[in-house]
């Protein structure tokens, strides 16, 4: 009897199995997975066929593709900028950008005490004061007192070929000095230096000529006064006088020409009045002289002192007659107006309140006002409270400032009597 041929039936289990062994011990096989394949199975299941050459080259590929693809890579260029699109961001700092050296004359060093050169300058403050500067250093004038026999030196001021009205004493650490001489509209003329044993002056600097200006109105009475509308543009008013315009004539004073001569324009204008004779040496007899006395006057002053001429003189009178009696006619319609200051408050009964340094005296109930005038000018009053004790003290400072503008025809309102006005401002 012949035995069965079972070796041909497990043929094709081994040839199936045979090649998967093959491709998994092969170490030259791109696709081969370095994973451990689990030992096959003796189930009616078949294996998986092997995958075509062709097949596994495309996957392996793809995979080394994907590594690629997610690996990072440093930027060797930078990523280029747009100034223009950011033109208010501030670059960033680059230390090997060197910076500017900073200019020559930025390390001159600090200023000298004085350049000697020996020069002496003077000059007019105001008509009463004069202004002297000399430019000598400190060793210079220590020579000079050397070689002064007395070991001193002056400062002298004179009018040229007349008389002399300073003479000080200076040391080498004077640089300067302010003189009064009270001598409007006059030359004046400084020196520096040391007397001779013969009693000559030896002048170390001499200054030029100066002159105090004048401390009294003008002479020139050349005013010339014009009407310009603010309707009109300036191409419009030079359209209405081009005709009339003479060479080299602004349009100011075309238009002044024009509305003195009685040119129609078509706008109303005011003509200049002529003063009359006479009518400027009266208002200074209402300012009793302090215009001419005083220096550095501004027209708030002098409105404020013949404010108080007129008060002096008779409220009936005094003010139609300056003005009618001057323009030769009456007033018919007139207006005035005045302001007057209350300062009022409280503190504790039994306290001290001082205004302005002027003791003020307290209500039983410990409050307090004071009244006077108030006039146009700066005023700074402060106001000072005491503890009955003495040992606490308030204070406070009240600022005040009053201009006035009035048109003509405006008089000052007549007031009771009062006090004078306290903290003005000079």
């Amino acid at each position: 009897m012949k035995k069965p041929k079972s070796s041909g039936k497990m043929t094709p289990a081994k040839k199936a199995i045979l090649p998967r062994k093959t491709i998994r011990s092969s170490p030259s096989s791109p696709s081969s997975d370095p994973s451990p394949t689990p030992a096959p199975s003796h189930s009616s299941k078949k294996s998986p066929a092997k995958p075509a050459p062709a097949l596994t080259k495309k996957l392996t590929s793809k995979r080394v593709a994907q590594k690629t693809n997610t690996t990072p890579r440093l930027r060797t260029q930078p990523i280029p900028l747009d100034p223009s699109a950011h033109k208010f961001v501030l670059q960033p700092f680059s230390p090997s950008t060197k910076e500017s050296e900073p200019p020559s004359f930025d390390q001159l060093g600090e200023l000298p005490e004085s350049y000697g050169s020996r020069r002496l300058f003077l000059t007019a403050r105001d008509p009463r004061w004069l202004y002297a500067y000399w430019d000598f250093t400190w060793q210079q004038l220590r020579d000079a007192e050397q070689e002064s026999p007395s070991g001193q030196i002056f400062l002298q001021v004179f009018i040229p070929g007349r008389e002399r009205i300073h003479q000080i004493h200076i040391f080498p650490g004077s640089r300067e000095w302010y003189l009064p001489v009270h001598r409007p509209a006059t030359p004046f003329q400084a020196e520096i230096g040391y007397y001779r044993h013969d009693g000559s002056f030896n002048a170390l600097s001499v200054s030029d000529e100066v002159s105090t200006p004048r401390d009294d109105p003008s002479p020139n009475c050349d005013v010339q006064f014009v009407t310009i509308p603010f309707h009109y543009s300036f191409r419009q008013l030079f359209d209405l006088v081009a005709g009339q315009l003479r060479p080299g004539e602004s349009l100011a004073r075309a238009l002044s020409r024009l509305q003195n001569e009685g040119y129609p324009l078509p706008f109303a204008y005011a003509l200049r009045r002529v003063v009359p004779t006479g009518l400027a040496d009266r208002i200074l007899d209402y300012l009793g002289g302090e215009l001419v006395l005083r220096t550095r006057v501004g027209s708030l002053e002098i409105t404020e002192t013949l404010r108080r001429r007129l008060e002096e003189l008779s409220s009936s009178h005094t003010p139609s007659s300056l003005t009618s009696g001057a323009f030769g006619h009456d007033r018919t319609f007139a207006m005035h107006v005045n302001a007057e200051l209350i300062l009022y408050g409280g503190t504790t009964p039994g306290s001290q309140i001082t205004v302005d340094g002027r003791s003020i005296s307290l209500r039983p109930d410990g409050t307090f006002s004071y009244h006077f005038v108030f006039p146009d000018g700066q005023f700074h009053i402060p106001i000072q409270a005491t503890a009955p004790d003495g040992a606490e003290q308030r204070s406070a400072l009240l600022s005040f400032l009053r201009l006035s503008s009035t048109t003509p025809g405006v008089d000052p309102t007549g007031q009771p009597p009062l006090p004078k006005p306290l903290g003005r401002i000079p």
